[in-house]
């Protein structure tokens, strides 16, 4: 496994020879801004997080069921993670992460395939056999040949797809699965994307997948606790109102009063972040031509394994949801008491019908669909149903969005930025909110740094 790059930087040097510790407001306590915070208290500075919510962690929040604390949202950590596989070590947790090889399914015209060998390939019944053999080609190509995507920032990637795979193949296997993840929006998506993410996801090896004991609110409790001892604040139900840029630097507004901070990083989708920016500040906040896609999920708590795979894709008109991810197959059940996590998705617009149905719809929907997809199912087994929403998770990336993707700084001023639109052409997980937030506070200190170099 690779190590994570570090983000750590001394104290800003005043002119004269002193140390001058910077005082930085975060917007948001989601890992970016929990990273921010601690990598910013590492080199000697006093952020303050502010978050709105009674929990930290973003979309790592959690919830208690029967005495079992469970992720609202699916998450895993690669081992191609570095910034977040370094994180954690960094915060004394190495040995709470534990892996485990996983495998993807494919569930097409009523029967489930394994997609993840040559020889899983091979028993594809979904395609006749040139199919198969031109999609193991591809697959090799986008794995092991190119070795550089950047020139496919240009390119669509249902183009791309088209011509490489043959178009029976994209209709059969690769327009289903950008549909699912970015609906009637997948026309504009970039190839760079699709190369990027299967080679973060396979590499053209095994599959495998770690996630820490303590849970994704441990890691955040984690970092909690490393900022407050470095002297860091973290406010809890504190939402910011206004943040305006004056001469002496910028003043954030909450429902306690204003206050003045050496910078601000901000976490926050950048439509929200336009709200509470102030003046010019407001007026200099990029907003590249971006639509969110937020998710819908319902998460099936059942007292026996649904299937052998990870996750699947499910291309079956009967079935509501995108995919079926079984997360029990790195979270060992035994963390679980016993029980089996399996997370149903369907990423949509947070204004959609879809995205609006009732809790009690969706979760009807759930097991009726698992249980005429999946003859393991017993709807007797499942103890809850819980249903999970967030408005803003994946940005659905356009053309040559690299050009346009947002800088760490706002400008020339002391706003900073750490959000999901800068994440392109990564793909928008807790590790790349890491390498996001240790990119973000370089930036911020080189730049204050030099100004105050320069007085």
């Amino acid at each position: 496994m690779r190590t994570a790059r570090s983000a750590e930087r001394p104290p800003l040097r005043l002119v004269g020879g002193g140390w001058r510790s910077l005082r930085v407001a975060v917007l948001g306590g989601g890992i970016g801004g929990l990273a921010s915070a601690h990598f910013l208290a590492k080199a000697g500075h006093r952020p303050v997080v502010f978050e709105s919510s009674t929990q930290l962690g973003g979309l790592g929040t959690h919830f208690e069921h029967h005495g079992i604390t469970l992720d609202r949202y699916y998450h895993v950590i690669l081992d191609s993670d570095a910034e977040l596989i370094g994180l954690i070590g960094e915060l004394g947790l190495a040995d709470e992460l534990h892996w485990s090889e996983t495998g993807m399914g494919f569930l097409v015209d009523g029967r489930l395939y394994g997609f993840n060998s040559p020889l899983d390939l091979l028993r594809f019944g979904a395609l006749g056999l040139p199919d198969r053999l031109r999609t193991g080609l591809g697959a090799l190509y986008i794995t092991k040949l190119k070795r550089r995507g950047v020139d496919l920032d240009d390119v669509r990637a249902v183009d791309w797809l088209r011509r490489l795979f043959g178009p029976r193949v994209f209709e059969r296997i690769w327009d289903p699965l950008l549909r699912a993840k970015f609906g009637d929006r997948r026309d504009g998506l970039p190839a760079y994307w699709v190369w990027n993410t299967l080679n973060r996801e396979k590499d053209g090896g095994q599959e495998v997948k770690g996630y820490l004991r303590c849970g994704y609110h441990g890691l955040a409790d984690a970092l909690h606790d490393a900022v407050i001892a470095r002297g860091a604040e973290v406010r809890m139900r504190c939402p910011v109102n206004a943040i305006a840029e004056s001469a002496d630097g910028v003043r954030v507004t909450t429902g306690g009063g204003t206050e003045r901070f050496d910078a601000v990083v901000s976490t926050l989708p950048l439509p929200l972040l336009a709200r509470v920016a102030q003046g010019a500040l407001g007026m200099a906040v990029p907003l590249p031509d971006l639509a969110y896609q937020g998710v819908v999920n319902a998460l099936v708590v059942s007292r026996t394994r649904l299937e052998r795979f990870y996750w699947t894709a499910v291309v079956d008109s009967r079935f509501p949801f995108q995919g079926v991810v079984e997360t029990t197959h790195v979270i060992k059940p035994e963390w679980t008491g016993g029980r089996h996590l399996c997370y149903l998705m369907n990423y949509c617009d947070a204004g959609s019908e879809l995205y609006n149905r009732s809790d009690d719809v969706i979760a009807g929907q759930a097991t009726a669909g698992l249980a005429t997809l999946y003859p393991r199912f017993r709807r007797d087994d499942v103890e809850a149903v819980y249903v999970f929403r967030a408005p803003h998770v994946e940005p659905a990336w356009t053309l040559g969005y690299l050009r346009r993707r947002p800088a760490a700084r706002v400008g020339a001023s002391r706003l900073y930025l750490c959000t999901t639109a800068q994440a392109y052409p990564r793909v928008t997980a807790w590790n790349t909110s890491v390498a996001l937030a240790a990119e973000t506070v370089t930036a911020l200190i080189d730049d204050l740094g030099r100004v105050a170099a320069a007085r």
